[in-house]
């Protein structure tokens, strides 16, 4: 529908041109910040019109449109006083809002069995999860770079998207309880994708406990995990426009 994807393309070309001109001479960079807030808007209102148009069902498979905005917020303050990593994630916000342009058209229906809060809650928390994880691994990222000179603090967005993934999965079972009478139905490859970055995440979080495992090894850990769940959690999404070899590999019996 013309009503769902204009604002989100829309804010897909605002993000493009706030990273652009972040990247500029003086003074270009001061308008990345008034771009940025356009984006965020129009992004918002993608996001309101897709869960208004399939409320009260769960529009599970569009959380593409749904990632950028979230991580936008949550790092909002960094762009609007210009930080460091200000233009890192304009460019993130750029190549995951045109990457979800690729996502089919007609898009998916709204999943079924939705009647209830525990289905919202385990979309909602789920992306507001991979969110805290690409953060953390653009903060790690940034950390690296700055060879470790700044405060660690992508440790506490993995903490978060932790907490989040983990609210995401026990709301998950109990909503796949009431609907199909089982904890977990493992016949979709998306469920059995994202219980693979808890448990990395999860292992991640125990690496204090090793030797030899300092803040930079820590932030390389960090960097591979978003990278994950950019792979696990954004990318099938994506569709029929995701390449044959991801689709294959989601249907190994071993995953």
């Amino acid at each position: 529908m013309p009503s769902l994807h204009a604002p989100f393309a829309m804010a897909a070309i605002l993000y493009t041109m706030a990273w652009c001109t972040s990247m500029m001479p003086s003074p270009a960079p001061a308008a990345s910040i008034p771009l940025f807030v356009l984006a965020i808007l129009a992004n918002l209102l993608s996001d309101a019109a897709r869960y208004y148009h399939s409320w009260p069902f769960l529009p599970m498979y569009q959380m593409p449109f749904f990632l950028p905005s979230l991580v936008g917020i949550l790092l909002s303050g960094s762009v609007l006083y210009q930080g460091k990593e200000s233009r890192w994630l304009l460019g993130l916000l750029a190549l995951l809002s045109l990457g979800a342009l690729f996502f089919p058209k007609d898009f998916y229906l709204p999943f079924w069995k939705s009647r209830t809060i525990f289905s919202h809650i385990f979309f909602l928390t789920g992306v507001m999860a991979d969110a805290c994880f690409i953060i953390s691994g653009l903060l790690a990222l940034s950390y690296l770079k700055d060879r470790g000179t700044t405060r660690p603090i992508f440790n506490h967005w993995a903490i978060w998207g932790f907490a989040l993934d983990t609210l995401s999965i026990f709301s998950g079972e109990i909503w796949s309880y009431l609907g199909w009478g089982s904890p977990v139905v493992w016949d979709d490859p998306l469920i059995t994708l994202s219980m693979s970055t808890w448990f990395y995440y999860g292992c991640y979080l125990h690496l204090d406990l090793l030797r030899g495992w300092g803040m930079r090894r820590r932030a390389l850990a960090a960097v591979l995990g978003a990278g994950l769940v950019v792979l696990f959690q954004w990318y099938p999404n994506l569709g029929p426009f995701s390449p044959p070899d991801i689709n294959g590999l989601m249907r190994w019996p071993w995953l």
